[in-house]
């Protein structure tokens, strides 16, 4: 049917969707054979492919990032063979290595003129070749890197801002992958990306079924999240009730015997027998509260379990009762060494596992330091900055663990009073937090590149320690919480915040993507545009 004649064809939109869907469904268009177009893998890195896949006509690898390239060949001829284009196009894929500071459209450019002057068009000089589509990936040995994409002018996905915003999306596609360094497999999402937008026909274009079935389609979606939203508070009012019961029935069960043992703690000369006994007053009246609550929450209908409110207040009864379970371990520990009865060496052991745990955790911090990716270029400064932190962090190690072994043979014979060993303990877990804050300047200076940068990822490593600890039977963890810095916190609080420098970088790029040929491109204006991942 041509053009004119169908245009003729009035027929309600419902009607033409489905006309479209028919269409659509049963392959309108043959695929074109493929064939190779002649030897595009000039560069000393390339190889060129006659492929399968449909309107998929040559591939060109042109792999050499790394020295010897970081694309799984195999791999990645048998994924390109599976996506078919909309029309018959040549891949050419170009990987290097890279600095943080490149204009990697420049470094395209100059790639082809040197190695592949059949990428560029030869009846427009300042364009692409017709039927073509690159892809550039950047691979910076600091972390992260440049995706770029450029288009033929017969294949390119949009002009302005609007074709700017499509070929971010095409980038996009990949930079999950690209982020854990899968090279082969995000080529391959960007190139499904970009196959399923170049030279899309109108019957497959997003923009004619939305309008089909927006309203109803808007109430359904409407009335399934409310359904989902109250369906996930019951469950979760209902997970929080058994955890706070289960912890609630402990302290119940142990209730006489936490009476007798917050008894037993010296009434003069020990302020953290002190505290502690004050905590026991406050126990009692919080247990009555919460018992109140529990009958409150198990008497609640389903139509009240479904609301936020009764979802927070089951999982703030969840979170009190099992501070009282860990409460009623401390004053039993605490009382078993005050009074030296038999258990009093698995209770020192509950108040020294802690820190050991946090020493022990401390190589695993320094090797991921030795390993880690500064996120731009120029780190030669920066590995000599975690170069002397690992050295003082390393060499304060054996010095902590030799106090800590100290300290235990002491309490063995009983050369120490309870009070003075616990201080002494509190003061190496506080050298160990300074330690590592002071680690984690190091580490947080070698990695930002912005004073903004540094607040982030500060504010992200005081979060991740700023949790209370609650190891049970830890008088410290209990009248402390939040004193002490660990390396389990410090490695997750480290890992928050690249994280979110790393996010921020990415929105940044992918924000104002870059585009132009600048630094030796000349007049040139061909399709493509880059960003950072």
């Amino acid at each position: 049917m041509s053009a004119e004649a169908f245009r003729r064809v009035r027929v309600p939109l419902a009607k033409a969707a489905a006309l479209a869907a028919v269409l659509f469904l049963g392959g309108l268009g043959a695929a074109a054979p493929a064939a190779a177009l002649g030897d595009w893998g000039a560069g000393p890195a390339s190889a060129t492919v006659a492929p399968a896949g449909k309107n998929l006509t040559t591939v060109v690898i042109d792999d050499t990032a790394d020295g010897t390239g970081v694309l799984n060949r195999s791999k990645l001829m048998a994924g390109l063979e599976e996506i078919n284009f909309n029309e018959p196009t040549t891949v050419a894929i170009y990987t290097r290595d890279g600095l943080y500071e490149d204009n990697i459209n420049t470094e395209t450019l100059k790639r082809a003129k040197a190695q592949h002057p059949e990428w560029i068009s030869a009846s427009d000089s300042d364009k692409w070749a017709d039927g073509l589509f690159i892809i550039t990936l950047s691979v910076e040995r600091t972390g992260g890197g440049q995706i770029g994409t450029y288009f033929g002018e017969d294949r390119k996905v949009g002009d302005g801002e609007a074709g700017l915003a499509q070929q971010r999306q095409i980038q996009a596609a990949g930079k999950s992958n690209f982020r854990i360094s899968d090279w082969t497999a995000g080529v391959l999402d960007v190139a499904r990306a970009a196959a399923s937008e170049m030279n899309r026909p109108w019957y497959k274009s997003p923009a004619l079924w939305w309008p089909v079935g927006l309203g109803a389609g808007a109430a359904g979606i409407g009335a399934a999240v409310y359904s989902s939203v109250r369906s996930n508070n019951r469950a979760r009012t209902a997970a929080a009730l058994d955890s706070g019961r289960a912890s609630l029935t402990c302290v119940t069960m142990d209730l006489d015997n936490t009476e007798i043992s917050a008894r037993a703690l010296p009434a003069t000369g020990s302020a953290h027998a002190a505290d502690l006994e004050s905590r026991f007053t406050a126990f009692m009246q919080r247990y009555r509260e919460l018992l109140q609550e529990q009958e409150a929450l198990e008497g609640a209908s389903k139509k009240e379990a479904s609301t936020g409110t009764v979802r927070d207040r089951a999982v703030a009864y969840a979170a009190g009762a099992d501070e009282l379970d860990a409460i009623d371990d401390t004053i039993a520990a605490a009382a078993a060494l005050y009074a030296r009865t038999e258990g009093w060496r698995a209770a020192w052991r509950l108040q020294t596992t802690p820190l050991e745990d946090d020493l022990d955790g401390v190589p695993a911090i320094l090797r991921e330091a030795q390993n880690m990716n500064f996120g731009f270029f120029g780190s030669g400064d920066r590995e000599a900055i975690i170069d002397a932190a690992s050295a003082t962090l390393s060499a304060w190690l054996p010095t902590a663990r030799s106090r800590l072994q100290e300290l235990n043979t002491q309490m063995e014979a009983g050369s120490i009073q309870v009070d003075e060993a616990l201080d002494r303990l509190a003061a190496l877990r506080t050298e160990l937090s300074e330690q590592l804050k002071s680690f984690a300047s190091s580490q947080i200076a070698a990695f930002s590149k912005s004073e903004r940068e540094r607040e982030a990822m500060q504010e992200e490593m005081d979060t991740a320690q700023s949790s209370p600890r609650r190891t049970r039977g830890s008088i410290l963890d209990l009248t402390l919480p939040r004193l002490f810095w660990s390396s389990i916190s410090y490695s997750s609080g480290y890992s928050s915040g690249v994280s979110s420098v790393q996010s921020s970088r990415s929105s940044a790029s992918s924000g104002g993507s870059t585009r132009g040929y600048s630094g030796g491109g000349g007049s040139f204006s061909g399709s493509g545009s880059s960003s950072r991942f």
